[in-house]
Parts: structure tokens; sequence; C-alpha cells
């Protein structure tokens, strides 16, 4: 049986337990709307408690994102959507919102989250990502802003990317941001990623050029040193003198500085030219047809007439045939591809500004450490050098791939020479040229090496190849150079000698042959103990393989523009007509078509020739047979009467 005093004292703990969790409700409270105000940079609440609130600030200093507290104003109105507890259950005033969450770096991380089409600041996906880490790591703290606005620093980075045109950039490609509009946090965040993000693409830019190489021809397969967007933008909040560091993202060898400053004076003095069309390829056009490509050949032989007149006429033929002598191809008056295409291989640009445009995109492509010593290939100028501390130390002729068999253009290491070396006739070559004559002096082998019986169809799928032995008249000499690549090319002796007289030596299956491989061998490997007269003793006899201890990078380049020890521009023979399709890329414009070479067949072997008997028995089986006389039979008569069903 319950007491009186034992009901009063059940009445005092469920009073002191419902207080309790009255108090645990109100603190529960207190921290929602804590976090609601972090989370959202909403002002504190004041609360009815006599408890001492700072006052908000007037300013705010968007550099650090801390609050002014020297002027103090009115506290701000109540969130209605932010919840309140009673004076007597706030024992403790509002805690200050976090730094990563103050209003300038939580508007900085909230532009940098936006994606797509509907981003305010367009960017690359690896660009976004790159100043997303980069902010991240400084707690989304500007680099550019001083006050709300951009800093001196800012500033200078805009006016040295404003020259992007003087770095054969172009400068539209860069949307400069202006002085934030207002001072609010999303303003000025706005003001702040574009300015990482214009910089970010400038040296991006800079760096590694503004069209990939692959673009221009599949035989461009060089790759630059990579960019490393992190340390980029490091380099940039770091530097001191940011304009310098934008420049330095630029190539640095002498060729592209001596480019570049060519340049300014090319443009002014360039020409007012017209643009030469392009002519497409179509069906043969002959005099007297009417063509919608007649005008654009017009203008392109510099004739005058209107734009729809289609009609191929006699002014036209003589303007055609004159320039069909010119190019030496037949001068037949007929526009055919041999003529299309020899109208649109002039390609060159029509001023010196372009071509040296053309030239500074291809220092981007190219690695920016060559290597202390490295092997310099210089295709158009049919010249390799041997390059030591930015110095040609040996240099000799080469002959390098005819325009249908293009030598490529990449770097790597010659990493080993083979003395005495097989040639292994690439498929390609072997069904275009050697099938239908004699292999005296070659042999059939299998992927083992091994003896073969020859079949043109396992040598089209390369279950075969047709090697030739070492020798004197090996086709590749007494010695290649070798360095890994995907188009099995290399550096080779060659036993005809007398084509290096020639002036124009594109002439090779696409492999550089070397004039005095020797000699080259003695500057290339001798301190590595392969010297010329050590390789010449091993001439002779089996195959041999000799590892260089230290691998010397080797660069295949391609530049039809250099400035010589005078200063002047030396211009070289686009003979691969790449200079058109590179301009056409950096322009934005259709690329002219590169020439497709008919792909190697078998040939089907000839039938034998029939011997006389076999001649007779055909003809004898010409002969119509005697026709038998059939016996009529029953029913002929009733087919005759109504019909045959047959």
């Amino acid at each position: 049986m319950v007491t009186q005093a034992d009901a009063l004292k059940i009445k005092r703990r469920s009073v002191g337990r419902f207080s309790m969790t009255l108090l645990a409700g109100a603190a529960a409270c207190a921290l929602a709307a804590a976090s609601v105000r972090a989370e959202t940079g909403v002002a504190a609440t004041p609360e009815p408690a006599p408890v001492a609130i700072p006052a908000p600030a007037n300013e705010q200093d968007f550099a650090t994102g801390a609050i002014d507290e020297a002027t103090p104003t009115a506290p701000a109105a109540p969130n209605a959507l932010t919840p309140t507890a009673p004076a007597a259950l706030s024992p403790m005033a509002p805690q200050p919102i976090a730094e990563n969450l103050a209003p300038l770096p939580a508007a900085i991380a909230a532009l940098l989250a936006e994606t797509g089409p509907t981003a305010q600041v367009k960017m690359s996906v690896a660009d976004r990502q790159a100043l997303v880490a980069f902010y991240t790591a400084r707690k989304d703290e500007p680099i550019w802003i001083k006050d709300g606005h951009l800093s001196p620093k800012a500033s200078a980075a805009k006016d040295r990317i404003a020259k992007a045109a003087d770095d054969a950039l172009d400068a539209r490609d860069f949307r400069l941001p202006g002085d934030p509009a207002t001072g609010t946090p999303a303003d000025v965040a706005r003001a702040e990623v574009q300015m990482s993000a214009v910089a970010l693409s400038y040296a991006r830019k800079a760096w590694g050029g503004r069209v990939k190489p692959g673009v221009v021809s599949p035989s461009i397969t060089v790759e630059g040193t990579p960019f490393d967007a992190a340390q980029a933008l490091a380099s940039l909040e770091q530097s001191q003198d940011v304009a310098a560091a934008l420049d330095a993202f630029n190539p640095q060898a002498p060729q592209f500085q001596e480019l570049r400053k060519l340049l300014h004076a090319a443009r002014a003095d360039r020409k007012d030219q017209p643009d030469l069309p392009r002519i497409d390829f179509g069906k043969l056009i002959e005099p007297g047809m009417d063509d919608p490509r007649v005008p654009a050949l017009r203008k392109r032989l510099g004739l005058f007439g209107a734009p729809d007149d289609l009609y191929y006429d006699s002014e036209l033929q003589d303007a055609v045939v004159a320039f069909q002598k010119k190019s030496k191809i037949g001068a037949s008056g007929l526009i055919n591809k041999q003529t299309v295409r020899a109208l649109n291989a002039v390609s060159r640009p029509h001023d010196d500004a372009d071509l040296i445009e053309i030239n500074m995109e291809r220092w981007r492509w190219t690695p920016r450490d060559l290597g202390t010593k490295h092997v310099f290939v210089d295709i158009p100028a049919y010249r390799l050098h041997i390059m030591q501390d930015g110095a040609s130390t040996y240099d000799t002729r080469v002959i390098v791939g005819k325009s249908t068999n293009q030598t490529p253009i990449f770097s790597n290491e010659i990493d080993h020479i083979v003395v005495n070396p097989y040639w292994n006739v690439p498929s390609t070559i072997a069904l275009k040229e050697m099938q239908g004559s004699s292999l005296k002096g070659f042999e059939v082998v299998d992927s083992r090496g091994r003896p073969a019986a020859l079949d043109w169809e396992g040598i089209r799928t390369n279950k075969l190849r047709i090697r030739q032995p070492p020798g004197e008249r090996n086709a590749l000499g007494n010695i290649k150079f070798m360095f890994p690549n995907s188009h099995a090319v290399y550096l080779h002796d060659t036993p005809t000698r007398k084509m290096f007289e020639r002036n124009e030596r594109a002439l090779s299956h696409g492999c550089v042959r070397v004039d005095r491989p020797l000699e080259f061998a003695d500057a290339l490997s001798g301190d590595q103990g392969l010297s010329g007269a050590k390789l010449k003793s091993m001439v002779g006899g089996k195959e041999r393989s000799l590892t260089l201890k230290s691998p010397i990078p080797v660069h295949l380049t391609y530049f039809t523009a250099w400035v010589g020890p005078d200063g002047k521009l030396e211009t070289r023979n686009d003979f691969y007509s790449l200079d058109g399709r590179l301009k056409a890329a950096l322009k934005g414009e259709p690329l002219p078509p590169l020439p497709k070479p008919a792909a190697p067949q078998v040939i089907a072997k000839p039938k034998p020739k029939p011997t006389a008997a076999q001649t007779a028995e055909a003809q004898a089986a010409a002969v119509p047979a005697p026709q038998q006389q059939r016996v009529a039979s029953p029913g002929d008569w009733l087919s005759r009467i109504f019909g045959s069903s047959r």
C-alpha cells in the first residue's frame, strides 16, 4: 500500500524527469539553430536573455572571411526558419562561424561545384578538377582578391594574358574577368574563379599548344612533356612576378624565342592578300562542263568571274594548263585528282606570320627537356645533328621518307645498335613492290625465323615475312640505330650512296638513312665504348645487337621555319603538306584531306599457259555435238493439241 509520503516522492521524481527532458530538448534546439546558422551563413539571432552578443560587422574582409568588430550596428532580424530557445534555457552565446564556411570561401566552393552547361564559369573538366583540388587544399581562400577587388597581382596576370597573340596563341580563348561589380560574395567569388580559370587555361595552352598533334596527321605521335595543372597553380600562387611565371609556360627553346621575336615584325609586314580557297575532290572536270567548283578554281588561279558561273571556259582552261606545266604534271587541262592535289598542295601560309605561328605551335609539342646530349633529325632540311649542351657537335646529311611514306614525327631514345642487320621487309612494301618480282637474295621465314614456302596471303596476314640477310647488298647497309616506336622506323646505313648528292632527299619508305653512319656512331656512342672503329671491325658475319649503357634521346622533327645565325627567317619546303592542315586546325577550319595510299593487295597468280593437248581438247569441246532425233511419244500429239504443261 502506497503511503502519502511515498506518493509525494513519486510526484517529485516525475517533475524532475520532466524538467531534465525539457532542458535536453531545449539544448537540442539550440544546437540545431547554431548548425543551421553555420551552414547557411545567417547572422545569429539575438536572445532575450541579458547575455552580451557581439554586434554584426558593417563590412566583411573577403580576403580572410574575418568579421570586423570595430563598428557595431543593429542586430540582424530573426530568421523565421531558425528556432530560438527560451532565455532561461540559453546559458551560452552563439558559436562563431567556422573559417571554411565564411561567405567568400563558401561562394568559391559553390561556384566550382557547378558543372555542365549551366555553370557560370566555363572551363574544361580537367581544369575544374584541378581548381577544386587547389582551392580545397587552401580552404577555398582566394589568391587574386584583396579588399573585395582584384589585386595588383591579378592585374599583372591579366596584362600578360592579354598579350597572348604575341605568343602565337589566340587571345580570344581567354575571357579575362573585370573587377567585381558589387562587394557581394557571389560577385567577388566569380571574379576569383574566372581569374584562376583563365590563368590555368593560358598556362595549359602555352605549355602544350592549341591543337593535338595527331589531328594534323597520324604520323605525328610526338608526346610533349605532360602539363601539371597542380604545379602550375602552385607556381602562380607563390610567384612574386606572376607575369614572368605565366611567360615561363611557353617553350624556352632558343628557336621558339627567336621565332617569337620575328612574329611581331612579320605581322606588321603582312601583305594584304586574299585567302586562296581549297578545291574539293570530286568527279573529273573537263572543259565545257558545268561544275560547282569552277568559281573556286577561278579564284584559286587569279581569274575573275561571277560566283554563279559554273561553266569551265577556255580562259580557265588556259590557266589550268599553265598551272599544270608549272607544277610539272600532265598539261591536259583536265581537273583530275592529281591537279586538285597540286592546287591544294600550295598550302604554305601566305605570309611569314602564319608560318611562324605554325612552327611555334610545333615547338609546344616538343619535349621541354631534349636532353643534354641528343640527336635532332631535321626532316625538311634533310639534316641530322648531335646536340651537346645546346650546340651542334656533329651533323650529316640524311634521306627521309617520301610524301607517300612520310617519316613520322616523334621522340624516343636510341638504346641499341645492330651491326650486320637483317632487313625484315614490311608487308606493305612486299605486297606493293615485290609481288611478281624475283626474290633472289631474300628468304621467306615464319614468325620464329624458320624457312617457309612463299605464300602472299601469309605475308599479308604477317604469318610469314620476307627478309634480306646481312651483306653488302642489304638495304640497311652495315649498321642501324634502334629506338622503340610504333612506326617500325630507325636510322640506318645504305648501300646506295649517290642519293645523298641530291638536294631534295625525300626518297625512303619512312626510315632515316644516314650518310656517314660510322662517323655518326663515333660521335654518338664513342664515349660509351661503341666507337665507329669498333663497330667497323664487327662488319661481316652474323647479326649483332649492342646495347648502349646510357640511352640517348632522339627527336624526329618537322620545322618549316627556322631562325638562322644572322637572326633572319629561313623557310623550308613543306613536302609533306602539313602546314596547311595545321593552319586550318589553328583557325578552327576544316582540314584539307590527307592522300590515302591504296591498300596493298595480293595479286592473283596468272593461269599457266595451256599445253597443245589441252588446247586441242578445249577446241574439240567447243564444237557442238550433233543433236539426236528424239522418238515421238504418244503424248506428243496431245501436247500439240492442248499445249505443254512443262
